[in-house]
């Protein structure tokens, strides 16, 4: 962990301006493509939903396929979300209407649940003790994962796109189809602030502790605020004065919330101050087919040791970095 924080803090502060970096390698982790992937926090593993096996958990170091994980037996499910929690122990999965809990260790599933409406996000708190699901139903449900029930219902009054826990999970943000970001207060479910973008939610990202909020619209405005008094740290270009808007579909603060990676619906991945909004430096996604190239949405993104990052495309390619 010393050894993360360290690379970080000696490496970036000398990109003084925003640069293009290279991909050391990729590597397959699906043929025909993604609905959904997750990266560990510390990039040793990758959980992905493909279109046309269903889901899986990957060694990213090894490069091999550890599990094979659907919800119904003989059956691929569309995995519409997927996390792995913050402890790497162990990862959530949503189908439709399904939530299954499994062991990272094992592979073995712990928990498997019905919603009250279709999935549209997912995150796993840390231990995978709950999983915060934003659901098509207008609400945002806590759901105890391990042993049953809902501990939480958020009604934001329009679909969930997107939702996130700090570590701690003391707090939760949702974004929804009304262009609002809430933060919420996990154990008494009220509101603490709320924001709006300028369209529908892509994307909102709580840091690990809990001190920032991103969240982008689609094709629109993107912000990071403060928890603690609701104003507005940096606003993130998104393009719009020299080229169409991106749509940031990803998000990923560094342990120590100085730095922010974002990933686009076209290929963009981009390394950001928090504080400034300054792009430090930027990648664009590997093509599987160089003489036919179709671009990728990023679906997840995470921080590495020795100045490297991790990223997963819509096309089922594992981009290491750097």
């Amino acid at each position: 962990m010393l050894a993360k924080l360290f690379t970080l803090a000696c490496s970036i502060p000398f990109i003084v301006a925003c640069s293009s970096g290279d991909a050391v390698s990729t590597s397959e982790l699906a043929s025909q493509g993604l609905y959904s992937a997750d990266i560990s926090d510390d990039a040793a593993s990758s959980l992905v939903g493909s279109i046309q096996h269903g889901g899986s958990l990957w060694s990213n170091q090894k490069n091999e396929r550890r599990f094979n994980w659907n919800h119904a037996k003989d059956e691929f499910t569309p995995l519409i979300s997927v996390d792995i929690d913050p402890s790497g122990q162990y990862a959530v999965t949503g189908g439709a209407r399904t939530l299954v809990l499994w062991n990272i260790v094992t592979g073995q599933s712990e928990g498997f649940w019905n919603t009250p409406g279709d999935i549209k996000s997912l995150m796993a708190s840390n231990n995978g003790d709950f999983a915060l699901v934003g659901l098509d139903d207008q609400t945002a449900r806590y759901f105890d994962v391990k042993n049953g029930g809902i501990k939480q219902t958020f009604r934001t009054g329009a679909v969930v796109r997107s939702v996130s826990l700090d570590k701690a999970g003391s707090l939760a943000v949702t974004g929804d189809d009304n262009y609002n970001v809430t933060l919420w207060d996990v154990k008494s479910g009220q509101k603490l602030h709320q924001w709006q973008l300028s369209n529908r939610i892509a994307n909102a990202t709580l840091s690990l502790d809990g001190k920032y909020v991103f969240a982008a619209a689609q094709l629109g405005t993107a912000k990071i605020w403060s928890t603690s008094t609701g104003e507005v740290v940096s606003e993130i270009s998104t393009g719009g004065l020299t080229s169409r808007n991106i749509t940031y579909s990803r998000a990923k603060f560094s342990e120590d919330s100085r730095y922010i990676l974002l990933g686009g619906i076209n290929s963009s991945v981009k390394l950001l101050n928090v504080l400034s909004g300054e792009s430090l430096k930027s990648w664009t996604l590997n093509k599987k087919d160089k003489l036919r190239p179709t671009g990728s949405s990023v679906l997840a993104v995470a921080f590495s040791t020795n100045d490297r990052f991790y990223a997963i495309g819509s096309n089922g390619l594992l981009n290491i970095l750097r």
